[in-house]
C-alpha cells in the first residue's frame, strides 16, 4: 500500500467539503470518473441505436454482415462497437472498484 502525504490546507479542504479523509476523496474521483466515462459510452450506443430505428447492436452487426458493403455503415459499427466494448470495459471496471470501497 501506498501512502500519500497531505498538506494542512488541502486537508482543511477535504473536511470543508465533508469528506472523512484524502482516501474518501480519491474513492469519490474515481468512482464519478468511472461512471462518466459509462455514461459517454452509453450514450454514443444510444445514438446508434436512434439513427439505425432502435437496432441494438448485435442486430445491427448481423444487418450489415449480411448486407452489401457500406462504407458508411461499416464506421458505425466500428464506432458502436467501440461504445459498447468501453462501456463493458469501464462496467466491470466499476464493480472492481466497488469490490474495494
Amino acid at each position: 500500500m501506498k501512502t500519500l502525504e497531505i498538506d494542512d490546507k488541502l486537508d482543511n479542504l477535504i473536511q470543508e467539503l465533508e469528506f472523512k479523509d484524502a482516501k474518501d476523496v480519491l474513492k469519490d474521483s474515481l468512482v464519478t470518473e468511472v461512471l462518466h466515462r459509462i455514461s459517454r459510452f452509453s450514450d454514443e450506443m444510444e445514438r446508434f441505436t436512434k439513427k439505425y430505428g432502435n437496432v441494438v447492436f448485435a442486430e445491427f452487426k448481423k444487418q450489415y454482415e449480411s448486407g452489401s458493403e457500406d462504407f458508411e455503415k461499416y464506421d458505425d459499427l466500428m464506432a458502436w462497437e467501440f461504445a459498447v466494448q468501453g462501456r463493458d470495459y469501464w462496467s466491470s471496471k466499476l464493480e472492481e472498484l466497488k469490490s474495494v470501497l
